[in-house]
């Protein structure tokens, strides 16, 4: 699926708002940058420490799956600062 650099920010804009709505305090998804195929978001929040903080960051993968037929995946993530993780996806072909 080909989509252009404007709709691809308005998707993403839209599936960070439906994650916050659900998951915020506990996690809160910023948009950093889109790049090309990679998408970076910044995720702050105290987490669910027994959920593990790697399902915050898959559940955006869902969220934009439900607005957009898009393939994500999660190429890496750091912790940036204290409680605040930089997570960089990638669109990949089906």
């Amino acid at each position: 699926m080909k989509v252009s650099g404007l709709d691809l920010k308005k998707v993403v804009l839209k599936a960070v708002d439906e994650y916050n709505r659900f998951r915020s305090p506990e996690a809160k998804a910023k948009l950093i940058k889109i790049r090309g195929k990679e998408i970076i978001l910044d995720f702050e929040g105290s987490f669910c420490r027994t959920c593990g903080v790697y399902d915050y960051f898959e559940d955006f993968v869902y969220e934009l799956k439900k607005i957009m037929d898009i393939n994500l995946k999660i190429k890496n993530f750091e912790e940036y600062k204290p409680e605040i993780f930089r997570v960089k996806y990638v669109i990949v072909n089906p």
